[in-house]
């Protein structure tokens, strides 16, 4: 049930006020000043509906005291109407100079005066519902600004995140597209190699972005916290607005069409990574193939080299040993001769020694090659 209009009555005389009290409290609720610096009190206190204002009081004036309440926020649009003895053209300008919506003269006509509340409480009615409804209309026009902007931001993160190929870059553009809605985020890839961004490794969050990793349940609440998971992309809400609705349901749409798109991506970047290691592997096999045939052939032609240099200084050797007993030498040339031939033997024999010593660093190389496939 609607309650009935709040009604001031201010006037210093008491038989002013019981008149228009008779006049009045079947229709409305009222309540009485009998000053103008009571009527301010009041005002503090309750909102009226309208306020009917005395001219000639002690202390503050009706004109004064209806300045003074134009000049207060809440009731800068109540309508106030002037009943005064005053009369003159000027009197009646002076007081809607001060902001009186009607004036009335006395002694008070009792059903004008109904007449001319009844259209003040009407217009006072109207004016209330014009400015809702403007302030609904510029609400609405603001959160279509709003999510037309937001929107906007959504369009350049799905293009410009096709350009992005790596998954830490990945993270820097949702907690970028985030902060732009006034989110603030943490973010898990979690790829075979996870990146973590927007807090430490040891802390809280990304313990609770760790725990959601297998976690079949897309959107978890925790009081103004909000974990989204899908697929690869596990994203930590630490202020999501949840005392305004509507903002509320509409970053939860654009945050589930991000995540869709960020783990679209991340799947593209980690198909190109799988990609990328199957071609290393190959390639790590195809060289170690290759090294394999060299390192053989490399071998075999060393020891080969190695056996002729020994058989080669053998066959010196022996030929001049057989050679001596025919040149008719003295004995100290034959010794210094013999010298020189053992000396040049032993200088092949480490030639023989280092291609061996090689031989040993081309199999460390290929050892090496197998290490490394190992470690993929």
């Amino acid at each position: 049930m609607t309650p009935k209009p709040l009604v001031f009555i201010v006037d210093d005389a008491a038989d002013n006020r019981l008149l228009l009290r008779s006049l009045l409290e079947d229709e409305y609720r009222l309540m009485e000043a009998d000053s103008g610096e009571q009527c301010l009190a009041l005002l503090e206190q309750e909102e009226p509906d309208l306020i009917l204002l005395d001219v000639s009081m002690p202390g503050i004036s009706g004109y004064h005291t209806c300045i003074a309440i134009r000049k207060l926020a809440k009731s800068k649009s109540t309508p106030v109407i002037f009943v005064s003895a005053k009369d003159s053209p000027e009197e009646r300008l002076e007081g809607f100079e001060a902001g009186a919506d009607d004036y009335l003269t006395k002694p008070v006509d009792g059903t004008l005066l109904l007449e001319k509340m009844h259209i003040q409480l009407q217009r006072g009615i109207d004016r209330k519902q014009a400015i809702a409804q403007s302030q609904e209309a510029m609400n609405v026009a603001m959160e279509a600004m709003t999510s037309s902007s937001e929107l906007g931001q959504i369009i350049h993160f799905v293009k410009d995140v096709q350009a992005i190929h790596s998954n830490d870059i990945l993270a820097e553009a949702i907690i970028s597209i985030t902060a732009k809605f006034g989110l603030n985020c943490c973010v898990l890839i979690a790829d075979k190699k996870p990146v973590l961004l927007g807090c430490e490794e040891e802390s809280i969050e990304a313990k609770v972005l760790m725990k959601f990793r297998d976690a079949n349940q897309r959107i978890t609440h925790a009081g103004i916290r909000t974990v989204i998971c899908y697929g690869m992309i596990i994203i930590l809400i630490k202020n999501m607005p949840l005392n305004d609705e509507i903002k509320y349901g509409r970053l939860n749409d654009h945050l589930a069409v991000l995540i869709d798109v960020a783990n679209s991506r991340a799947n593209a970047i980690s198909s190109v990574s799988q990609e990328k290691h199957q071609q290393r592997i190959k390639l790590l096999h195809d060289v170690i193939e290759k090294a394999e045939k060299n390192i053989e052939e490399t071998n075999r032609e060393i020891r080969n080299y190695s056996e002729n240099v020994t058989n080669i200084a053998n066959n010196m050797v022996t030929k001049l040993e057989a050679m001596l007993f025919t040149l008719g030498l003295e004995e100290d040339q034959e010794k210094q001769l013999m010298a020189l031939a053992n000396q040049t033997t032993a200088t092949l024999d480490k030639t023989a020694e280092k291609t061996k010593t090689l031989d040993n660093n081309l199999s460390h190389i290929l050892e090496a090659l197998y290490d490394l496939l190992a470690q993929q």
